[in-house]
């Protein structure tokens, strides 16, 4: 019952192609009729010469006229099985192009908190899998089930016609026979669950590993990622025996059925035949379309499979656009539009907690402070105190559990997540780029962007200086998460995406923390152009990042242990801000073995 409640679900949700799988029906409809003409002709082609052989009198041009039609039935079969067939790969790769934009449209709109929980790799396989499985069988629906299923009740009217007991039997064949292979397709569905969660897993872990392929060669992983993967292909081999096993069993009693049942028709047939029930003609038409019976019986266990694997395979497709958005627009949300005069705090946080989970501590506690337009804070906290997470709530990846968020007087849980990010530009400490040209990256943000504007904004970021010497310039390909640059590189790629965005509030999450010096004075350098006269938040691992903010925000224990201008903090001696400061000026003179030891006090870097 749920294996048909999922496969209506699959016609339901494909009904937009309602008009395809009724153009294939009729094409399939009149295919199957002109199969029975071939029986019925010989028929009459059998009984012409039968009556020329005992010395009734029988005209040769009925056989002529039978070749004939015979042949028009043929030529016709053909050309429409031809031009259905192309009709089908036209609704297969239209299916394909709907499945997969549903598909990842939805997972596009999803919740960040939602891919914190999956691998990319898993997910792509139920994508992949989902698509095919559901293409195959609406394919086979229109291509396959339906002329099955009329050649078999037409056959049995027909052969009900000429010998009830031949219609009963055959008719009595096809409920057995589908019983078994009912019970078949459900041995082989319990095992395919198990085996597409195995595969999922295993296809997620190769996806990571050649991703991370630098880190595998570096800790010569090869040997342990290879290992894992074939440890997933021995499970999947110890399950498809099991599988394999129980099927053909089924399998055995299905065509011992199917042997014995049409060993009886047959032979009924010729001794009825052998004592003038039937004609010879009669006989042969009979006879015909019996082994015409059996296509249909045959097609019942690839029928009944590809219900099952259709069930199987659409089942996690589903379950993932069935995912619901928890954090969407409110009802009467308004597209935010950023003051050019800002009167009040651009940003303030007003007695903000949160936490992930509903069962979860928080990790930010009654956090609030306001930040004025054009301000550069600083957020300052060892790792773990909810830097990141402050940064995430801003850009509405997440909703407090309390409190507010205002942005330039709105509060974020009021106008729509699109127009909220459209004024905020963020350059992360690992700058993801995607596989393409450098331009197609710097524009990522601002895809209308004139050439001049691009290069103006690489131009400020510092990046013009590595990208003239590349052999295309701009259009140089640099490879999946730009594999092909240096780190700083990437970074200054980064800042001229952040740049031409031109949005007036800027996140810089740890963008220098993992460069060298001659590096991070680039991207610094980059970093006060795309920062001037914007208001920024600076987290902050480094402690050099430090200098020229305004504010400076001190978390520990999820909590505000200190907000205000620098000079102010440095006054309390005992703070963790005026530590840190006291700790860089004591490692300027200190051993890399005292600095390094030093510095994990407070999870920094110098």
């Amino acid at each position: 019952m749920t294996v048909m409640k999922n496969i209506f679900h699959i016609f339901r949700f494909t009904g937009s192609f309602r008009g395809w799988y009724a153009a294939m029906s009729i094409f399939i409809i009149v295919s199957s009729l002109l199969n029975f003409v071939t029986p019925f002709v010989l028929k009459s082609i059998v009984d012409v010469i039968t009556a020329q052989l005992t010395g009734d009198i029988s005209d040769i041009s009925m056989i002529y006229w039978a070749l004939g039609i015979l042949l028009v039935a043929d030529v016709a079969g053909t050309t429409l099985t031809a031009y259905s067939m192309w009709v089908g790969d036209m609704m297969s790769v239209k299916l394909q192009t709907f499945l997969s934009s549903k598909f990842y449209k939805h997972v596009l709109s999803l919740d960040v908190a939602y891919f914190d929980n999956i691998a990319v790799g898993n997910l792509t396989n139920k994508l992949y899998r989902g698509i095919s499985s559901i293409t195959n069988f609406i394919q086979n629906a229109t291509n396959n089930f339906l002329p099955f299923f009329l050649t078999a009740f037409i056959t049995i009217g027909i052969l009900m016609f000429y010998s009830p007991v031949v219609g009963i039997l055959l008719a009595a064949l096809f409920p057995l026979y589908t019983i078994i292979t009912h019970r078949s397709s459900e041995a082989w569905g319990k095992h395919e669950g198990k085996k597409n969660e195995i595969a999922d897993i295993s296809q997620g872990r190769v996806l990571e590993s050649l991703s991370g392929i630098r880190v595998v060669k570096a800790f010569i992983g090869e040997l342990f990622e290879f290992h894992a993967f074939a440890k997933a292909r021995d499970a999947i081999e110890v399950i498809t025996r099991q599988q394999s096993k129980e099927w053909h069993i089924y399998d055995f009693y299905r065509r011992i059925l199917l042997n014995v049942i049409l060993f009886l028709i047959v032979s009924y047939i010729l001794y009825q035949t052998y004592h003038g029930i039937y004609s010879l003609g009669e006989m042969t038409l009979m006879l015909q379309l019996v082994n015409q019976a059996r296509f249909p019986l045959f097609a019942m266990s690839f029928i009944i499979g590809q219900i099952q694997q259709a069930d199987a395979g659409s089942k996690d497709f589903f379950d993932v656009l069935g995912t619901v958005q928890v954090i969407k627009d409110a009802p009467n949300a308004k597209a935010l539009v950023f003051p050019k005069k800002v009167r009040g705090p651009a940003l303030s946080f007003d007695h903000v907690s949160f936490a992930y989970g509903d069962n979860a501590g928080d990790v930010l506690r009654d956090i609030s402070f306001s930040l004025a337009h054009g301000e550069r804070l600083a957020l300052v906290g060892e790792s773990g105190q909810g830097k990141s997470t402050l940064v995430n709530l801003i850009l509405r990846y997440y909703v407090p559990r309390k409190g507010n968020i205002h942005f330039a007087g709105h509060d974020v849980g009021r106008v729509t997540s699109e127009s909220l990010r459209k004024y905020i530009s963020i350059v992360f400490q690992d700058a993801l780029l995607f596989s393409g040209t450098i331009a197609e990256n710097i524009r990522y943000g601002s895809p209308d962007a004139t050439d001049a504007d691009m290069k103006r904004a690489a131009k400020l970021a510092n990046a013009t200086e590595f990208i003239d010497t590349l052999p295309a310039s701009y259009n140089t390909t640099i490879g999946e998460r730009g594999i092909k640059l240096s780190g700083g590189q990437k970074q200054r790629i980064a800042i001229a995406r952040a740049i031409l965005h031109d949005a007036p509030f800027i996140i810089l999450d740890e963008a220098t923390s993992s460069l060298d010096s001659k590096s991070e004075l680039l991207v610094q350098q980059g970093l006060t152009h795309l920062t001037r006269g914007k208001t920024t938040i600076i987290i902050a691992h480094r402690l050099s990042t430090l200098s020229g903010v305004d504010k400076i925000l001190v978390l520990q224990g999820g909590k505000v242990a200190q907000f205000g201008a620098p000079e102010v903090l440095l006054r309390d001696k005992s703070s963790l801000y005026a530590r840190m400061i006291a700790l860089q000026k004591t490692l300027l003179d200190a051993s890399e073995e005292d600095r390094a030891k030093a510095l994990r006090q407070y999870d920094l870097v110098g």
